[in-house]
């Protein structure tokens, strides 16, 4: 009989321990890795800001000579690159110049670390008219890039993967219903609730307004879901140890499954939306791009002519 079908028994208090910690007990190496990184991130932030504080208060250099004039140009020069991502897509000669994904991550890190060096070689001032311009150009693409790389993560297979299909995530849904059935055949209140959120994310209102809401409604609805599977599965150890008596394993891995469950109806119910999100900020983002690309020319023949 299956590992997911087949529980351990256990006492009652035992249970309840073990659900109560199961979010730990269920964090893998992949997920250690993802909260550390999160860690650098905020931490990396955090020193951003406090060295922004003290170029902005204390004025350590200028703009136009030694230290502030190479970050300016280090910073300009990543986010000129910026155009060898699309360029390598669409220009076939370029196709063999190494792997695509290569190019994206130059693309992302060169969107990052440009604009924050431009901002460091301004001290935080901006000093001109085609300045400002240039600035307000910078922080679109910025802006639109961060939309970007969110919408990208909802329809891809992770940072660099392969575009998903509507088709791959139906199989990947059936595939975790099929996988909980014959456990939930023993806990039909887990099954409603799974059946439940499963009509709920189906749903097509007749309004664009009421489809938006649905949309954006629809991560929170599942977290709460998520939550009353946990509190179901908690009664049921609480009422029956005998009736479902599970390990400590079991039990996370079974809320691990259908946590999986409910995120892939929702990426599937979800997936059309932001693919045509995506194609839309495509139209956005290229202009923004170009718009950047001319005003820090501008910028720069103002500054050395000038």
């Amino acid at each position: 009989m299956p590992r997911h079908a087949t529980f351990l028994n256990m006492n009652r208090s035992a249970i309840l321990d073990s659900l109560a910690l199961a979010p730990l007990r269920a964090m893998h190496f992949g997920h250690s890795r993802a909260a550390l990184l999160r860690i650098g991130i905020a931490l990396t932030v955090i020193a951003l800001l406090l060295a922004s504080w003290v170029v902005h208060s204390r004025f350590p250099y200028q703009s136009g000579r030694g230290v502030g004039y190479a970050l300016g140009l280090v910073g300009g020069l990543l986010m000129l690159g910026l155009l060898l991502y699309p360029l390598r897509k669409r220009l076939r000669f370029m196709h063999s110049w190494g792997a695509l994904k290569y190019w994206f991550r130059f693309h992302m890190l060169g969107g990052v670390v440009g604009p924050a060096l431009v901002l460091f070689h301004s001290t935080f001032q901006v000093g001109s008219i085609n300045a400002a311009v240039a600035l307000t150009c910078m922080l679109l693409v910025v802006a639109s890039g961060l939309v970007g790389r969110y919408i990208y993560g909802k329809i891809h297979h992770g940072l660099y993967g392969s575009h998903a299909s509507l088709m791959e995530l139906e199989r990947a849904l059936t595939r975790e219903i099929d996988t909980l059935a014959p456990t939930l055949q023993r806990m039909p209140e887990l099954k409603r609730e799974i059946d439940r959120f499963a009509s709920l994310v189906s749903l097509s209102p007749v309004s664009r307004t009421a489809r938006a809401a649905h949309f954006l409604c629809l991560g929170l609805r599942r977290i709460f879901a998520a939550r009353r599977l946990r509190q179901l599965l908690t009664s049921y150890a609480a009422s029956g140890a005998d009736r479902i008596g599970a390990s400590h394993a079991d039990l996370s891995a079974l809320m691990i499954m259908i946590n999986t469950t409910l995120l892939a109806a929702q990426r599937r119910a979800q997936f059309s939306t932001y693919d045509r999100l995506f194609a839309l900020w495509h139209v956005i983002h290229i202009p923004f791009l170009c718009m950047l690309v001319i005003t820090a020319i501008v910028h720069v023949v103002a500054v050395h002519a000038y």
